[in-house]
């Protein structure tokens, strides 16, 4: 990583630490934590050609195969996604053109944003770059899911917390408490 992408991805964790400081939880979190990532990432594709963060809405996966290989978690439906948009192409572009559920990919925070702020609003949280860095390097992972893996987790009323009776050492326990498997 350049001295450029260092110095904007420490940026964010002074956003960060300035906003909890000020006690100020409308902040926007997920994108200085986001953006964050963006910057620390080894992965160009978290990054336009111009340095700037990409986000992952909806991501075709015809286009972005590399960043969706990239992420920490990919459920067995979206790989087979993956493969549809890699096998049939053609069919894959048609249906994701209109919107077919069937293709739709979500890029989705293993631990949910709320609850690492949640984190970082305790007593004794370590607000230095450093104590924020390692909270964000510990916590902070992607997953690959289904359309209907999403609305699982949300029915489950899990889209932003996580399960009840989370350890703190499963990251992925919100998709194993709803049946979502790794590919």
């Amino acid at each position: 990583m350049t001295d450029r992408l260092n110095t904007l991805a420490d940026s964010y964790l002074d956003h960060i630490r300035i906003a909890v400081e000020a006690n100020d939880r409308g902040a926007p979190f997920r994108d200085f934590i986001d953006n964050w990532h963006a910057f620390r990432s080894e992965h160009d594709h978290h990054r336009s050609s111009g340095d700037r963060p990409r986000w992952f809405n909806n991501p075709n996966a015809a286009k972005r195969l590399a960043m969706l290989e990239s992420l920490d978690f990919r459920s067995a439906g979206a790989v087979a996604i993956m493969a549809h948009a890699h096998n049939a192409p053609a069919v894959y572009r048609l249906k994701y053109a209109a919107r077919d559920k069937t293709t739709r990919l979500i890029v989705d925070h293993a631990v949910p944003i709320a609850v690492m702020v949640d984190m970082l609003f305790k007593p004794r949280a370590d607000l230095t770059r450093d104590g924020i860095r390692a909270l964000l390097i510990k916590w902070h992972h992607l997953g690959l899911l289904t359309h209907e893996e999403n609305a699982r987790l949300n029915a489950a009323g899990l889209n932003s917390k996580m399960p009840a009776d989370w350890d703190y050492l499963d990251i992925f326990a919100r998709y194993h408490s709803v049946g979502i498997e790794a590919a």
